[in-house]
Order: C-alpha cells, then structure tokens, then sequence
C-alpha cells in the first residue's frame, strides 16, 4: 500500500482530523465501522448479509495492501476514533490497472462536516502525485445525492448509469451512477 504520512486537517466545524495510511492494527477498527454503515443500508450497495470479512481478513488485507505501491487506504481518525476510509484499487487485469477503483465510508454523526472531501482531495493528490493511475473510479447510488455533489465538485463525471441496479429492502431499484475522473 502507498504510504502518506500523517497529517492533521481542519473540518469545516473546525474539528481537527487525523488523515493517516491504515496499518496491520487498524483490523478491528475498520472492520467496525465498515459493519456499521452498511447496517444503515441507505448509503452503499452492501448490506450486512454481504458482509463476510472478519477482523483476521481485514488485518490480512491492510497488511498485503502495504506491499502493493499501487494500493491506497487512508483512515480519517477525531480523537483516536476511526471515522473514515477511503481505499483506492487498481482494476484487477492488466488492461485495468491504470483505473483507480474508489470507495469512501464515513461514520454517520461525521458526514456533512467536509471530511469525504478531505480524504478525496489527499487521494487524489497522492495519485496525481505517484503516477498511479490515469483514472479514478467509483459507484454510487443515484439517491446519494451529498455524495453525488462532492464528486461532481472535484470534477467527477457520470459517465454511466445502470439503470435499477440496486433493489432495496423495501423491493424499490435504484439506480447506480458510474463516476469518472481522468488525472492524466
């Protein structure tokens, strides 16, 4: 996993954030919250069913992922409290790699307090800065629409739409937008 060094931020509730590269020992802490918002099932595709990592998986994980350069996961921490990740993938075949895949949870009493764009500005920044990827990616649900609006004000694009993608727990679909962002 690509490293950043750690770096404290402001929120725009003038919270000061830890933003750090996860390590071995953040296991447990990520899988927590990890379980907790997919247990809201309003925000992401997953719901907790989905779920199957335990705490061994996710220790494993963020310890290969420190051997993959080309691998990200920062971890936003308010008083030693894990409230966000933001991992970023490369596509799984050679003809994919030069696409980011990203993914962004922040804990529920977080959100709205610029901590998603915090940890996408620092993202981005690493991959524009290491040479990575020539694009970055992400899914999110048409009903996101906070999510669907920092996106689009770091300059992401809908680049598709799957039309009833998603079927909630209440039998309605929803549609899942495709998102885009050349950094080369």
């Amino acid at each position: 996993m690509a490293y950043v060094s750690p770096i404290e931020r402001k929120t725009n509730d003038n919270h000061t954030i830890l933003i750090r590269t996860a390590d071995v020992n953040d296991g447990l802490s990520m899988h927590e919250l990890t379980k907790e918002v997919i247990n809201e099932e309003d925000g992401l595709i997953m719901v907790h069913q989905d779920f199957t990592m335990t705490v061994e998986d996710q220790r494993i994980k963020n310890d290969w992922y420190l051997q993959l350069p080309q691998t990200l996961t920062l971890l936003a921490e308010h008083e030693k409290k894990l409230i966000g990740i933001l991992t970023i993938e490369p596509g799984i075949f050679v003809k994919t790699a030069h696409r980011g895949n990203l993914g962004l949870i922040i804990r529920k009493d977080y959100r709205s307090k610029g901590i998603g764009r915090i940890m996408m500005h620092d993202a981005l920044a690493w991959a524009k800065k290491n040479n990575v990827f020539e694009k970055i990616e992400l899914e999110v649900l048409e009903t996101n629409k906070k999510a669907i609006a920092l996106y689009e004000k770091l300059n992401f694009k809908v680049e598709g739409i799957i039309k009833n993608a998603v079927k909630q727990s209440n039998n309605n679909y929803v549609n899942l937008y495709q998102m885009g962002l050349p950094i080369k």
